[in-house]
């Protein structure tokens, strides 16, 4: 559907704004001095290279005086929702956590992390990891002479390098698979994880787009959970309605609203037929919706070892039929 351009008008100067803050904050030496309080052995340190821009994170590679590398990483305001950037940070360096200590999985180690108001610098929340070495799989695989650009495949990628990189990646997959979970929603925050989680709406990546880019709410009482798979697959399908209805721009015509009214229609009407009842209340699953091969950090362009995978903001936990979808 399309953006509310108005709101992207409004976040895109916030954005700038914000990305104006952050170099001055570089620029003034507050920035280095900011991270060294979070050295175990407070070590001053410096940026190395330039800013790391992803759809929704600033990145910093910050080394310090003994060498040792970490990442910083802030969620853009402008691209992500100021009301939830707290818990799209929390979520994600819990989502690491649970990689950490139940798969084999390599990820960076969070040497620190903090939500909006513990950063002093006014910068938003953030997380302080390991900087992983390495040459991003997507920078391999995509052709970067491509017009226009596209992240399919380069067509000269042999068969055995293929192999090679799924076999990894169907390893780490299976290992996901293994963790079970009993309920349909977030995971718990990282300073309650010996607590008993509360069913919260979970924060995706596509409710969270209907509202920052095109400024409708689609959450609805985020303290309901879902019983069943159906129940969870109507309330994805109902916000796709809730935006059609709520955006003053969904449509643009008589023919395109029809369509698209029908088309939700349809969809909502197929759900109950979508789930075989068998395992409409089977066990959950971990689900990364931003998790692919564009993820994973590889040894060299000639050695295809994965050495590190990260970017796992967007994770909560859903049904096992979102996560058997292949990558």
């Amino acid at each position: 559907m399309e953006t509310n351009e108005i709101n992207d008008l409004v976040q895109e100067v916030r954005g700038q704004l914000w990305v104006d803050k952050v170099n001055e904050a570089h620029s003034t030496g507050c920035l280095c001095s900011w991270v060294s309080t979070f050295h175990p052995n407070k070590l001053p340190c410096q940026l190395d290279g330039s800013f790391y821009h992803g759809a929704f994170n600033a990145c910093m590679k910050m080394v310090f005086s003994n060498g040792t590398a970490w990442m910083v990483r802030l969620p853009r305001v402008g691209m992500v929702c100021d009301d939830y950037a707290d818990e799209k940070v929390a979520k994600e360096v819990m989502a690491l956590s649970l990689f950490h200590q139940r798969t084999t999985i390599p990820v960076p180690t969070v040497h620190a992390w903090g939500l909006a108001a513990s950063n002093f610098l006014g910068l938003g929340p953030f997380i302080m990891m390991d900087f992983m070495n390495g040459v991003s799989l997507s920078d391999i695989l995509k052709d970067p002479n491509a017009e226009p650009p596209t992240r399919l495949m380069k067509g000269d990628i042999s068969d055995s390098d293929i192999e090679f990189i799924y076999r990894q990646m169907a390893n780490f997959l299976l290992q996901l698979f293994q963790l079970d979970f009993d309920w349909i929603g977030s995971l718990p925050s990282p300073e309650a994880e010996a607590q008993s989680p509360l069913s919260i709406r979970p924060l995706t990546f596509k409710a969270h787009a209907i509202l920052q880019n095109g400024g409708v709410d689609t959450f609805g009482d985020r303290g309901q959970g879902f019983i069943t798979t159906t129940e969870y697959f109507q309330y994805v399908a109902e916000q796709d309605w809730e935006q059609l209805i709520h955006q003053p721009n969904s449509t643009v015509g008589l023919y395109d609203t029809k369509n698209k009214y029908l088309a939700f229609k349809v969809l909502i009407s197929l759900i109950p037929n979508l789930v075989n009842e068998k395992y409409d209340r089977c066990k959950l699953k971990l689900i990364c919706n931003d998790f692919g091969l564009a993820n994973l950090i590889v040894r060299s362009r000639e050695d295809l070892t994965v050495v590190g995978v990260v970017d796992l903001e967007w994770s909560y936990i859903g049904p096992a039929q979102l996560f058997s979808s292949a990558p």
